[in-house]
């Protein structure tokens, strides 16, 4: 009761500084999904650089800190990491929620706590708990993915492909609304296509991915012609094991996200394209929009539309370089990933009016 108190007394007061001003120091909490891709730590970047920015040009203090588990399926760690994080003292937290049903009754602690939550990468089936959500549009990534795959097929004249679609992991909301969107484009586009597999999980990690994809391979190997890996290490596990055969260049591969191997393997021609996010800005947008409903405003505008979407671009080689398919700048792509390209950014910032009084 003490602790619902204390974060009563918080959000009422400062939302409209009847109470001398802004707080000394706003605590933010990212908590990602993980720990160990490169994603969850564009997005850390991004929650810093906010940070940066707000001390520099408001002379706001903002204390980012970044917590997640160790492991990506790990759920029940991160409900703890939620509630240990409410229970310390975090005026605001950002959360990129593993599952999108079991994760929600934490977030409605964190609210009953007076505690605001932003949502980022993938959603919740609830929305009344959470402040904003900040997200690639998954499904249309899917959707990306599928049209650049299926013309790159068809410049090889294969015009009824045989693919397989090599999903994540089930409750994931980002990789589910990634391959809904991937195989209604297909449908929709390529209606002759054949499924040979739509039903295998890659799992969290590279090696469980490369665990599935071994026998998947096998399976197939004489006649698939296109594969989709909604994420990134789908897409590394799938590669490792399309090598490993001799299969890579004939089977063509299609991913989603960026590490530094995978963004090799479309220069080297082993992965046709991949959707690339921009983890950074979803961290950056995340924490600023978490930081202006502390300061009482309203980071809806008065809507109920509660997204906020940070785009999604089809990365490929051309003329040796990386570069979008709308976007002919190798600068812009390093931007979505490499920590140097990212520091050199200016994220445009939206402006909220302030909030009713309650």
């Amino acid at each position: 009761m003490e602790r619902i108190l204390r974060y009563l007394v918080f959000a009422l007061c400062p939302l409209v500084f009847g109470c001398g001003g802004p707080p000394d120091e706003i605590i933010v909490v990212v908590i990602p999904k993980g720990l160990t891709h490169e994603h969850w730590q564009s997005v850390r970047r991004g929650a810093e650089r906010c940070a940066a920015d707000l001390l520099a040009e408001e002379n706001l203090r903002v204390r980012v800190i970044f917590d997640g588990p160790l492991r990506e399926r790990d759920a029940m760690e991160q409900i703890r990491i939620v509630d240990r994080r409410v229970a310390t003292g975090a005026q605001g937290i950002v959360l990129a929620p593993q599952h999108s049903q079991t994760m929600t009754a934490c977030v409605k602690r964190a609210a009953d706590a007076g505690v605001p939550v932003v949502i980022i990468d993938s959603g919740l089936v609830e929305t009344d708990h959470y402040v904003k959500y900040v997200a690639t549009d998954n499904y249309r990534g899917g959707c990306l993915a599928a049209e650049h795959l299926l013309a790159e097929l068809a410049g090889q004249g294969k015009t009824k492909p045989r693919l397989v679609l090599f999903r994540y992991a089930v409750g994931s909301e980002s990789t589910e609304q990634r391959e809904k969107g991937f195989e209604d484009t297909v449908k929709k586009l390529c209606p002759d296509a054949v499924w040979l597999s739509t039903d295998k999980y890659a799992g969290s990690t590279r090696d469980s991915a490369m665990r599935e994809a071994g026998p998947l391979v096998l399976q197939f190997r004489d006649q698939m012609d296109g594969i989709f890996a909604p994420n990134e290490s789908s897409a590394s596990g799938m590669l490792d094991v399309l090598r490993s055969q001799g299969l890579n260049q004939k089977v063509l591969l299609m991913g989603f996200d960026a590490s530094k191997p995978l963004l090799q393997a479309i220069q080297e021609g082993d992965v046709v394209g991949s959707i690339l996010q921009d983890p950074y800005k979803m961290g950056y947008l995340s924490t600023w929009c978490c930081v202006r409903y502390v300061l009482g405003e309203d980071v809806n505008g008065g809507s109920t539309d509660l997204n906020l979407s940070t785009g999604e671009h089809v990365v490929i080689r051309k003329d040796g370089k990386l570069v979008t398919t709308l976007n002919d700048d190798p600068e812009f792509v390093l931007g979505l990933y490499d920590p140097a390209a990212q520091a050199k950014r200016v994220i445009d910032k939206p402006r909220f009016p302030k909030r009713a009084k309650p």
